[in-house]
Order: C-alpha cells, then sequence, then structure tokens
C-alpha cells in the first residue's frame, strides 16, 4: 500500500471515530444552542440563559452531542462536561440581515480542535443567490475537518428568493444531495410532514446521515410524534434545541426521547416517561 494511501486511510478512521462519539449505534439525539446568536434573546427565559443550564441538560440527559458556538465552549466548559461531545459551529447569522441568507464562516476548524471539538457545523441556505460563496467555504471546511481527524455536519435550509416552498420534497431532496456531495458526514434538514416524502430525501443524501431539526417549541406529545415520525422516516436521529431546553422538565423529555431514538420505542410508549 502506497504511503498516501496509508495516510487517507489514518484520516477516514479518525473521522470515522469522530463521527461515533456523536452517532452511537446508528442513531443520534443532537442538542442544540446556537439560537441566541440566530435569534437573539427571544428565545430565553431567565434559567434557560445560561450556558451552564444547557450543559447540565446534555449531560444528565445523556445526548450524544452538544452544538453550540466556540465562545460558549470557551467560556462554559467544565472538567465535569468533557465527556460531552462537541460540534462547534463555524458560521451564522443574525435575523437582521437583508435580502437573501448568507452566513459566513467566523470560527476556523483548528480552533475547533483546540477546543475539543469532535465535530463541527455549519449552514448553508441552500437557494440563497448567496448559496455559492457557502458551497466554496463549506467544501473548504470539510477538507479542513477531515484532514483534522473532525467530523462534518451540515445545517441544510432551503431558504430565499428562489425557494418558492422550503418544505417541498424535491427542495429538500436536493439540498440533501447538495451537502453529501459536499462532503457533510451529516447533514441537518427541517421535517415537512411526510413520512415516505421523506424516505427519498434521506435516500437521496447517501451514505451521509440526516438528523431532524426539532424546530420552535410544541406541545411535547406533539413533539414525541414528530420525532417517532421523523425516525420512520430513515433519518438517525434529531438536532433539538428549543424542545429540549425550553421544557419544563427537560430531563423526563430527554428520556423519552432517547426511548424512541435509541430504543425503537414508539410516541405513544415513550409519553409515559413526561407525564
Amino acid at each position: 500500500m502506497k504511503s498516501n494511501e496509508i495516510k487517507n486511510n489514518d484520516k477516514s478512521a479518525n473521522v470515522s471515530n469522530s463521527l461515533n462519539k456523536i452517532v452511537k449505534n446508528g442513531k443520534s439525539l443532537i442538542i442544540a444552542y446556537d439560537q441566541g446568536f440566530e435569534h437573539g434573546p427571544t428565545d430565553f427565559n431567565i434559567t434557560n440563559v445560561d450556558p451552564d443550564y444547557v450543559f447540565r441538560i446534555a449531560k444528565e440527559g445523556e445526548y450524544d452531542a452538544l452544538a453550540v458556538h466556540a465562545g460558549i465552549v470557551e467560556k462554559y466548559m467544565k472538567s465535569e462536561y468533557k465527556d460531552i461531545p462537541l460540534i462547534i459551529k463555524l458560521n451564522g447569522k443574525t435575523p437582521y440581515q437583508r435580502g437573501d441568507p448568507l452566513s459566513r464562516q467566523h470560527t476556523s476548524v483548528e480552533h475547533a480542535v483546540k477546543l475539543g471539538a469532535c465535530a463541527v457545523g455549519y449552514t448553508i441556505y441552500f437557494g440563497s443567490a448567496h448559496e455559492e460563496q457557502m458551497f466554496q467555504e463549506f467544501g473548504k471546511i470539510c477538507e479542513q475537518a477531515h484532514a483534522a481527524g473532525l467530523a462534518v455536519v451540515c445545517w441544510m435550509y432551503p431558504r430565499g428568493i428562489n425557494i418558492p416552498n422550503e418544505f417541498s420534497t424535491d427542495i429538500l431532496a436536493h439540498a440533501a444531495r447538495v451537502a453529501m456531495e459536499l462532503g457533510a458526514d451529516i447533514v441537518k434538514l427541517k421535517y415537512n410532514g411526510d413520512v415516505e416524502a421523506m424516505k427519498w430525501v434521506v435516500r437521496c443524501a447517501g451514505k451521509t446521515k440526516t438528523v431532524i431539526a426539532g424546530g420552535p417549541q410544541i406541545a411535547e406529545n406533539d413533539f414525541l410524534g414528530l420525532v417517532y415520525d421523523s425516525m420512520r422516516s430513515g433519518a438517525i436521529g434529531m438536532a433539538i434545541g428549543r424542545n429540549a431546553w425550553q421544557a419544563k422538565e427537560p430531563l423526563k423529555l430527554a428520556k423519552a426521547l432517547r426511548e424512541i431514538i435509541h430504543n425503537g420505542k414508539t410516541a405513544e410508549e415513550a409519553k409515559k416517561y413526561i407525564l
């Protein structure tokens, strides 16, 4: 075997090891806490505005990974949280941007490595007039992250003047395919409410694993149904923010979510854990 082939195999093994820290037995439950950057403080109350609260939920709720921006890790990471796999977001935008969305890189892969990340995340607004800039940036991030042994998660959101319906099956399937072809290991997509349609979307992502976005907070019984349907579509799990850390009893909800995602329970079977 040639030396460059050995090096490539070593890199692939390192990426697989990083991915396996997030994906346990083929499934993943991710808690996301990047909404303060994206939405401002409107999502927070006096309790969940504190990142330490969400770190504790991630640990005690046995989430498979926590997705955050670098500054939160720098300021709030403690030794007791060292076993929480980190996905560090490398880009973001505020809601005050005018016109089609553009989210540019603000944190380097190198810095994510220093902070102990096992993966990096990046949002692409598929269909935006600025999508080519994000495609180019994300492609380079995939190269750098994989060379460093990190997995890559793509937040893929169809949005912009060229997107008539962000929940269209064809558009979601195309977005999933682009994420795969750019090099993402996991693609995060919104669920469009149609299990059979989402099966095609997941199929189009190929070997890139699909997780479904949790979205804004809804009634817990309804949310468990959404999670169950997402798993029926072939997704490997969920990336949940507001529904997780806005919950009145987040650890009970985490238990119910684990039962659906990791243990194959139905939404009805999992309801007993939130009563």
